[in-house]
């Protein structure tokens, strides 16, 4: 789903720049462009990682779905 999702969003991010010259006025328009490459960076260096990071740890308690609190086991050993 993902990857459809990032399919027509590049054909329509394609689109509007060849139909209405948004490259262009990118290029004449220098701080937008400076902007756009600092989201981009910023997309690159933080929420790409922390991706990989996220995934990692649901991956790795996803054989732990059921959390039990320190009351439920201390009544489970007879001890509160």
């Amino acid at each position: 789903m993902r990857k459809l999702a990032g399919v027509i969003l590049a054909f329509w991010l394609g689109y509007l720049t060849a139909s209405f010259g948004l490259f262009n006025l990118l290029l004449e328009e220098k701080a937008a462009l400076y902007i756009l490459i600092a989201i981009a960076a910023s997309y690159l260096v933080i929420f790409i990682p922390l991706e990989r990071i996220a995934e990692g740890e649901a991956q790795s308690s996803a054989g732990y779905p059921f959390r039990t609190s320190a009351r439920e086991h201390l009544q489970r050993r007879g001890s509160f």
